[in-house]
């Protein structure tokens, strides 16, 4: 998938995003314990984000309301070890058909089960899978 910033995404696609975003965000504060990565640091690893996406450890892919949406989760071991997860919706460009993943939202967490939390849909890539 090709790195793209001109494409459209309609309006009703935009809407679900936004709603998406809440509810993912919603669960996720839920479950972040306290001597994890709060909120307010996710920033700090925003430039992780295009690797985490170009190599990662691992790629899921399922379907919420007839959207197809993608996760992808890669641990780095900087000062600490950490998982990187960056979820997002599959959009069909209708200028070129082509598909563009764009980010709902992307977190760091140092617990396995947040990253299983947020796991869902099927594995479509992985090292050992390429």
């Amino acid at each position: 998938m090709e790195k793209r910033d001109d494409y459209y995404i309609p309006e009703e696609i935009a809407e679900w995003i936004g709603l998406k975003k809440s509810e993912y965000l919603s669960k996720l504060i839920m479950q972040v314990e306290p001597d994890d990565f709060g909120f307010e640091r996710y920033h700090e690893f925003n430039e992780l984000i295009p690797g985490t996406i170009e190599t990662p450890d691992k790629v899921l892919e399922g379907e919420e309301d007839g959207q197809k949406v993608r996760t992808y989760i890669r641990s780095y071991n900087q000062v600490e070890i950490f998982h990187q997860v960056v979820m997002g919706v599959v959009v069909t460009d209708k200028n070129t058909s082509s598909e563009v993943f764009v980010p709902i939202l992307p977190f760091v967490t140092k617990k396995d089960d947040l990253v299983r939390l947020f796991s869902v849909g099927q594995v479509v890539s992985r090292p050992t899978l390429n």
